[in-house]
Parts: structure tokens; C-alpha cells; sequence
């Protein structure tokens, strides 16, 4: 969806809209719970100063019975036990295909007199550890909490990787080199003989992928997930039982010429698979695969994906990894259940169905939801909208909420924010200030750029008759607007002080709602910026032109682009680029009133289908799942009915909707398939438009594809005009005409009226991968389409949620027809009218709306003796100059309180957009979370996290999240 474009898919928002709405401002929409945005260690042991405190219940020693004969046993990685028997155990290193190394422990047990002895060991205490998380290199400190050193004594720490660490002191360091999840225990031992073991009270440690930049572009991070139905017990097995591993990947290799081409699983036994890849879906052939373990133990399972350059031959290959337990009487391993049965406690693992990942976490260029999510955890803001709440707020980087008389002049044109001392960026760098007005200019000077930019929102407040989404400064010698910058912001570091200016009275909700969006008002470390070469030149006309370009694509810094410095709760630890992400605790942060210091660490996973997505959720290794598409609820609903996941539905101030281009890039469109053909202005005659609208079946999307009826569950409703329910100056359908329905005959009328009826065309309806509900729906379509006029060969594609930001460049769009959503940037009409239908606005500048492009394809029609399209284009021109005629008037009518005369040209503006048939729209959808049981919102209110400006678009503020 733009900023927040919500097409992350419905598989978007349904990612992107994870969410919301509690109370919308001035619209009466009240929002409710019902209960609904492209991843060979060796042992170092050494003293660890700090650990963890773990509470654990007291087990009963456990008794093993051994019989000893005279026989010779291979055992994978598990616990040996030894009585009078003399035992040699030897290591060796063996490779299988992958980047990294196996261990196997062979026991050799020699005796000439078959007795049976009774074992006992004690159940120790799990493992202890400074984190429960942590990104591949990054080194982990293990505390064995029954350990107490004493001469003949040692511990052997398993790490689940197929590597033990033998130790006389409680302490063991290790880094894991590969992603995964890794089952760790730990043996005692006195002169040789096992008196102790944590096999009872396994932990997990989950390593995200860091992927070497060198090689990003040509990798895969592969995933292994268990199927829950079969193996509802995993990762904990029996000896003899079948278990099932289905392997995928985050994200297919983004590199040139670069596929996916074969999976190599290891399975831990000293036995391998290969299996090839679909040449189409790039899915393993045969999958699941499956294994059956004959002797207890820790088993290392590994999957290896080799990627292949098709053009030079050249392979790659990336491996994640998977602990199973196989327990037997002998060996009773289970996973360690807290009190509060929290798995993993101190990492917060979200599964996001959204393939490509986002576009930026830049907060002055990014303008969509999945980047948003991200930036709106690493930046701090002056103010943040407190809980669910759209008309209250709560000072952040501001020590107070500005007043009249207290920071707001007596009319409204003056704000003043007090900044909070004792706060600091993730390198330590105070914030100050005149960090916050350089931000400030930072956001003004990239409002223009392309693809959109969410600068605008703010600078509509502060320079006098600025036009929304473009740039501020109009040239080199644009002195006028050089100095509207200037005056429009002032701070004082003597006062720690920062005053906006504004050029007319405005009231404090408008200031509020927008200095509160980390996309445009995120704060930016200053200092920062001019080391990595993303400063400000310098402060004249000139300097602010220059700056200008650095906002439009293939000119931004990459440094700011993808690991900015954070000035909020969290920083970025480690990003692999549209895979995942993990996010850290700013150290410096310390927590303010309302907004607490973190203490998870976050990992996210852009998740390349919901199918896997799901399989992560339901398996234990997300807490977190967002993107499902609908067909998905009836899952999640029998998780909740296990006690295994936990449903949150309300209302959101978003809207799904196809939008037309009307002038395609034709080398574009060759590059997505040499075979797409079609005229550039095809979607720029109004009655083209018109026909496909009335082709759109909107019953069988809602109650079947989107499945209301099918699935008996409300996930939208149906709308028409961009002002939906819970915005003020919103009127129902009833009120405008033109609202379509399906009516294939009058769409063929129309089509023939167009005068493109006898144009042969072949292009591709676009939807975000991972979107399957309206890849469906695209395909519904194409087939009605072609039905009304033969001449139309559609087909529905999927392409990554990042492309298809990228690809919404003015005069660079390849897309004729996509599937996109917004989600309120404030939540008022103006952002929905102005980034939906003025001229120059987020979709309409990308997908050719201008009124000079109309009047030169009435001019080329003129020329060519088409009278009829000719005034068609002409007329086109008009209507279009006359909608951002009264939307600017309903704005400034709006802004000045005079809702009479903002209400009637809101209406006027809207029966003109809906006359143009500029989007097919689909439905205000309803929000959704699906978490695990032990997730809360904070302070045990969810409703922190179903803000409609956030959590309406999927994203999450895990500041707000509780695990446990």
C-alpha cells in the first residue's frame, strides 16, 4: 500500500492489515476486539561475568538401565554413559555438500560379561544464556547453572549443531556460523562416569541469517519446517518415528541469471538427499522429505540450497540448520517449559508473507507498510500516538505535548517542542535539537521524489502553496522557496528547542497526526548523515536543488538506505537484504514515559509464500504470523481452538483497489515478457477503463475468493470513492452514481464505444507474490475480460512487493493493471484524495494521470483525423483539471474548520473520480492479528498495537509487544 501502499497483498494486508481501528479521529468509527507490510565454528570456552537467570521446577533423578555386552555401538551426537566398561571415543569431521561441518562420536564399548546396571543421574537445570537469539557469527555465552567444578569433573555442552564443547569451568562461548534453530544441553561427569543431564529441559537457539553482502544477491536462505499434523510433537521425536521436514527458501537469489537448482539435505545420521528444484516454482521436487532414526540422540539436520548462474554455470550455496531430539526411556529429551511456557523467551519471531521484503528503511523515501514496520521501530518521532488512539498523543523525543501557552501561539501558527534531554542514537550520539530541524529540512527536500515519497504530509503545513509531492525547490536560484524552508523550521540547542512555522492557522490534531509518522518525521543523526556522505551540501538555494536529487531512484545514499542509525527503542543488528531482518534494543535507549525499554530482540522473515509462512507459525518458530491470505483463517481458527494460537479482528481505515496505468512503459512491459503487447495509452481512454470496471465481479470476489460467505468470516467490504467509512466527509454509495457492478453486456458496449475494441492486446494483471486470494481474483478477471472482448488476453502475474514499488516510477511503469491498497498516513480525507487523485499524487503521478498528457493524446488523435477520441482525451483533460480543482479547495475548507463547503467539494471531487473510473475498488478490509497465546499487547492491552495508522497496515511496534 504506499505508505503505506498497501498491496503488500492481501497477503499484505492482511499482512498489511494486522490490524485495527480503534477510534478513527472526527469520523465516529469506533474500533473493537472481537475475539483482524526481500539469511567451521570452533569451541572457545572462556569466563562469562553476566547470565541469565532461568526459574526452573525440580525433576526426579532418572534412572537408566544399561546392559552390557561385548558389542560395538555407533551413537549420533547423545549422551555417553560409562560404568566399570573402559570407553574410547573418538571425533572425526566429515562434509556433505554444504558450507559447514558434521561431528560424529563414536563409542566403542568392549565386555565379556552380559550384567545389567542401573545408572542414576540427576536432572540438572537447563542451560543458561545471555540470549536466546542471535545472528549467525555473533558469538553466544552459556552458563551450565548445575555445574559446580571439582577435581574429575567436566561438563560436555551439546550444541545442536553436531559440535559438543567439553569444559571444567561453567562457561562455554560459541558462534554459530549458519542459521537455525539449535537444541542445547548439557552432561556432568565425575572420574568419567555421567552423574547429571539436561536433556530433560532442552533450550532453543534460534541464529537469523547474516548473509555476506559479497554473495546476497546470488543466495538463498533456505527454511526447514516440520509438518505439525504428522509430527505434532517436533522437534522432539521417538526412536522408529517418521519425521517430516519440508524445506523451502526466505526468497529466491536476486542476482542476474541467477535459480534455484538443487536442495541437499544432510540429515544429521550420516545420511544425505538431494533433490532438484522446480524449474518454475523453484520448490524442492519431492517435498516433504522424510527420515526415521533407529538410535536416540541430538540429530543436526541441514538443508543446503545450491543456486546456479544459468548464463556462466557458476554455484552457490547457503545452508540453515535444524536440531531434532530423538528420545527413547534411556534418553527422556524434552524442551525446557518456563512457568509462563514460553518458548524462546527474549526473541520475538515474526513470519511475514511478504515476498521481496521492503523497499527502504530511509524514513524520507521509504512509502510502504513492510519498510515502515521497520522504521518505525528504529525512529524515534517528536510524539507517537498513544495506543490505539488517533486523537491522543504522547510526547517520545518531545519532553511534553506542546499547548496553547505552553509551545502553540494563540493562533495556531506557531509550535514549539521542547526536546527530551538524556536520549541518544544507537552510536551514541545525543539527539539534539538541531538534529531534529535537519531531519525536518531532510524530509522537506524529499518530498518530490520518485518512486513517492512521504515528505509532502509535512511540508503541506509549512511552505505556502506548495504543491504535494513535489519538490519545494524549483531550481538552483529558487531563492523564494529557499528561504519558505528556512523560515518554516528554527531551532535553538541553548533552549533544546525546535519551532515549526506555519503559514496559515492550522489546528494541533493536523500538526500532531503528522510529526507523529516516522516516515518523513523520523529522526536522523545529523552528524551521521555528512559522515556517510548523506549531508546537506550546504544551506542555500543551490545546495537544497542538488539535495533534492538524492531522493529519486538510483541516487540515494545505500548507507541511509539499509542501515541507517537508529534514534528510537531499536536498532537494526543484522539485515539480510529481502529476507529478514533482526532488530536489537538501542543500548542507549533507556525508556521514556509510555514507551518502555525494550528487552526482546526481533527477528523478522520476509517469507516468500504463505504456505511456509503458516508452517512457521503453526511449527513453533514464529510467534507472529501476518500476510495470511483468507483461506488461511480456518487454520489459524483450529490453532486457537488447540490453544495454540490466539485471533484478534477490528476494522481499518485501509482500502484494496486495481489501478489502472495510463501510460504504460513499453520497454517495460517487453522486459516483465517480450510477449506483452499493448498501446501505452490503452488505459488512458476513460471508457476502456469504464468496461473493465463493469467486467469486475465484485460478489464472487467477496463471498468466494475472498471468501465472506465461504469461509463465513467478514474479511471486507465493498466501497466506492476513496473517502471510506471512519474518515470525516465520508458519504455512502447510495450518495454518487457510477458505482459499478458486473454487467458483461453494457462492458462490451462500452468497449465498443471506446473504439478499442478491435485492439488486439496482452498484458499482465499485477499482484504481489505471496498474494494468492488476489492472483485469483486476477485470473476470475482476465477470463470475464475476455469474454466481453476476445481481443483481450490478460494474465495474472505475480511480482515482489519491492519491484512493484520500484516499478511505480512516472514514465517508467511497466504495470497496465496492479493491485495495490492504502492505509492512512493521518486520518483524515485529504491524505486519500491527495495521494489518490490529485495530479502528481502516489499513484496518479506513477501511473501517467497528468493533464497535459491527456490534452497531447487529444492533440495526436486531432492529428490523425480521430475527431472521437480526439474529444474524448480533450473532455478527459477537463474533468480531470476540474477533480484537483475542488480537491485543493476541500482541503483548504477542511484545514480552515469550514466542514460545510469541505464536505460539498469532497463530494464533488469523489462523483468525478468515480466518473473517471480511475481505480476498480475492491474493499475496506478488516484487520487481523494471529499470534501465539503468550503474546500481549502492553500493559496486557492489545489495543497498543491496533493503532489504524499502524497496525491497520500489518506493522507491529514491538516497544508494545509482550512475549511471556
Amino acid at each position: 500500500m504506499k505508505k503505506r501502499s498497501s498491496s503488500v497483498s492481501r497477503g499484505g494486508l492482511y499482512a498489511i492489515i494486522g490490524l485495527v481501528i480503534a477510534v478513527i479521529v472526527l469520523g465516529g468509527f469506533l474500533g473493537y476486539v472481537a475475539s483482524r507490510k526481500a539469511v567451521s565454528p570452533k569451541t572457545i570456552t572462556a569466563p562469562a561475568k553476566t547470565v541469565t537467570k532461568v526459574t526452573t521446577k525440580t525433576l526426579p533423578p532418572v534412572t537408566v538401565t544399561i546392559t552390557k555386552t561385548t558389542t560395538k555401538t555407533t551413537t549420533s551426537v547423545k549422551p555417553t554413559t560409562t560404568t566399570t566398561t573402559k570407553t574410547t571415543t573418538t571425533t572425526t569431521t566429515t562434509t556433505s555438500v554444504k558450507p559447514t561441518t558434521t561431528t560424529k562420536t563414536t563409542t566403542t564399548t568392549k565386555s565379556t560379561t552380559a550384567t545389567t546396571t542401573k545408572i542414576v543421574f540427576s536432572t540438572l537445570k537447563p542451560v543458561v544464556t545471555t540470549t536466546y537469539s542471535a545472528v549467525a557469527g555473533t558469538t553466544i555465552h552459556f552458563f551450565l547453572a548445575d555445574f559446580k567444578p571439582s577435581s574429575g569433573s567436566y561438563a560436555i555442552l551439546y550444541l545442536g549443531n553436531g559440535k559438543t564443547a567439553k569444559t571444567t569451568t561453567r562457561y562455554v562461548n560459541y558462534t554459530y556460523k549458519y542459521p537455525g534453530h539449535y537444541l542445547v544441553y548439557y552432561n556432568i561427569y565425575k572420574n568419567g562416569a555421567l552423574t547429571g543431564s539436561s536433556m530433560s529441559n532442552l533450550i532453543e537457539i534460534t541464529i537469523a541469517p547474516k548473509v555476506p553482502a559479497s554473495i546476497a544477491p546470488y543466495v538463498t536462505v533456505p527454511t526447514i519446517v516440520f509438518n505439525v499434523t504428522k509430527n505434532p510433537t517436533a522437534p522432539i521425536f521417538t526412536v522408529g518415528e517418521a519425521a517430516y521436514f519440508s524445506g523451502s527458501f526466505l526468497q529466491p537469489p536476486s542476482g542476474a541469471n541467477m535459480t534455484i537448482y538443487e536442495y541437499v539435505w544432510n540429515f544429521g545420521n550420516g545420511k544425505t538427499l538431494k533433490v532438484m528444484a522446480n524449474k518454475t516454482t523453484h520448490l524442492p521436487v519431492t517435498n516433504p522429505v522424510s527420515m526415521t532414526y533407529s538410535s536416540p540422540g541430538l540429530y543436526s539436520v541441514s538443508l543446503t540450497i545450491i543456486t546456479k548462474n544459468t548464463y556462466t554455470g557458476k554455484t552457490y550455496n547457503y545452508t540453515s540448520y535444524q536440531t531434532i531430539a530423538v528420545k527413547s526411556s534411556s534418553y527422556p529429551f524434552a524442551l525446557y517449559t518456563s512457568i509462563l511456557k514460553v518458548p524462546n523467551p527474549g526473541t520475538i519471531v515474526v513470519a511475514e508473507n511478504v515476498p521481496g521484503g521492503p523497499y527502504s528503511f530511509d524514513p524520507d523515501i521509504d512509502y510502504e507498510t513492510v519498510g515502515f514496520e521497520v522504521i518505525a521501530n528504529i525512529f524515534a518521532t517528536l510524539i507517537v500516538y498513544n495506543g490505539s488512539s488517533t486523537t491522543s498523543f504522547i510526547p517520545y523525543v518531545a519532553e511534553y505535548l506542546p499547548t496553547v501557552g505552553h509551545g502553540i501561539n494563540s493562533n495556531y501558527t506557531e509550535y514549539t517542542f521542547k526536546i527530551r534531554p538524556g536520549l541518544y542514537f544507537s552510536n551514541g550520539d545525543p539527539i539534539t535539537a538541531y538534529d531534529v530541524w535537519y531531519s525536518i529540512i531532510r524530509d522537506m527536500l524529499f518530498s518530490g521524489g520518485t518512486p513517492g515519497t512521504p515528505g509532502w504530509i509535512l511540508t503541506q503545513y509549512l511552505i505556502p502553496n506548495y504543491t504535494p509531492f513535489t519538490f519545494p525547490v524549483k531550481s538552483p536560484n529558487d531563492t523564494k522557496d529557499f528561504e519558505a524552508i528556512m523560515h518554516a523550521i528554527t531551532y535553538s540547542n541553548a533552549t533544546d528547542t525546535v519551532t515549526f512555522h506555519l503559514y496559515r492557522p492550522t489546528a494541533p490534531q493536523f500538526l500532531f497526526t503528522a510529526v507523529n509518522d516516522p516516515l518523513g518525521a523520523g529522526i536522523l543523526d545529523a552528524k551521521w548523515l555528512e559522515q556517510v556522505g548523506a549531508g546537506i551540501p550546504n544551506f542555500t538555494a543551490a545546495g537544497f536543488f542538488a539535495y533534492e536529487q538524492e531522493a529519486n531512484e538510483g541516487n540515494y545514499n545505500t548507507k541511509v538506505q539499509w542501515d541507517p542509525v537508529a534514534s528510537g527503542s531499536y536498532m537494526i543488528k543484522s539485515y539480510t537484504p529481502g529476507q529478514s531482518i533482526v532488530l536489537m534494543p538501542n543500548p542507549y535507549f533507556k525508556g521514556v514515559p509510555g514507551i518502555p525499554k525494550p528487552n526482546d530482540t526481533v527477528i523478522i522473515y520476509w517469507v516468500k509464500d504463505p504456505a511456509t509462512a503458516y508452517e512457521m507459525f503453526a511449527s513453533g518458530q514464529a510467534d507472529i504470523v501476518m500476510g495470511l491470505p483468507s483461506s488461511y483463517v480456518p487454520l489459524v481458527e483450529a490453532l486457537e481452538a488447540k490453544g495454540q494460537a490466539a485471533m484478534y479482528e477490528f476494522p481499518t481505515l485501509s482500502e484494496f483497489f486495481w489501478t489502472f496505468n495510463a501510460n504504460v512503459s513499453q520497454s517495460g512491459l517487453k522486459g516483465i515478457n517480450p510477449s506483452y503487447h499493448m498501446p501505452s495509452y490503452y488505459f488512458a481512454n476513460p471508457l476502456v477503463r469504464e468496461a473493465f470496471a463493469y467486467a469486475w465481479n465484485e460478489t464472487e470476489y467477496l463471498n468466494d475468493i475472498l471468501g465472506n460467505a465461504k469461509y463465513h468470516f467478514n474479511f471486507g467490504v465493498p466501497y466506492c470513492g476513496v473517502i471510506i467509512p471512519g474518515l470525516p466527509y465520508y458519504l455512502p454509495p447510495s450518495e454518487f452514481t457510477g458505482c459499478p457492478t458486473l454487467n458483461l453486456t453494457y462492458a462490451k458496449q462500452l468497449m465498443e464505444k471506446s473504439g478499442f475494441y478491435n485492439i488486439s492486446v496482452y498484458f499482465p494483471i499485477v499482484v504481489s507474490s505471496g498474494d494468492t486470494v488476489d492472483f485469483t481474483a486476477a485470473a476470475m478477471w482476465a477470463s470475464l475480460l475476455h469474454k466481453m472482448d476476445p481481443n483481450i488476453n490478460a494474465q495474472p502475474l505475480y511480482l515482489p512487493w519491492s519491484t512493484m514499488i520500484a516499478d511505480m516510477t512516472p514514465g517508467k511503469n511497466p504495470m497496465p493493471i496492479y493491485f495495490m491498497g492504502w492505509i492512512a498516513d493521518y486520518p483524515l480525507a485529504s491524505d486519500f484524495t491527495d495521494a489518490m487523485y490529485l495530479q502528481g499524487g502516489t499513484y496518479p503521478a506513477p501511473d501517467g494521470w497528468t493533464v497535459s498528457y491527456f490534452e497531447s493524446l487529444s492533440k495526436q488523435f486531432a492529428a490523425k483525423g480521430n475527431t472521437y477520441l480526439a474529444n474524448l482525451f480533450a473532455n478527459e483533460s477537463k474533468e480531470y483539471k476540474e477533480l484537483n480543482t475542488l480537491v485543493t479547495k476541500a482541503d483548504h475548507a477542511a484545514i480552515a474548520g469550514n466542514n460545510t463547503a469541505a464536505q460539498m467539494y469532497y463530494k464533488e471531487a469523489t462523483q468525478i473520480a468515480i466518473n473517471l473510473y480511475m481505480y476498480v475498488y475492491i474493499d475496506q478490509p478488516t484487520a487481523h492479528w494471529f499470534i501465539k497465546p503468550y503474546m500481549h499487547g502492553y500493559m496486557g492491552k492489545i489495543s497498543y498495537e491496533e493503532n489504524p495508522m499502524i497496525g491497520g497496515g500489518g506493522d507491529g511496534l514491538y516497544y508494545w509487544w509482550v512475549k511471556g
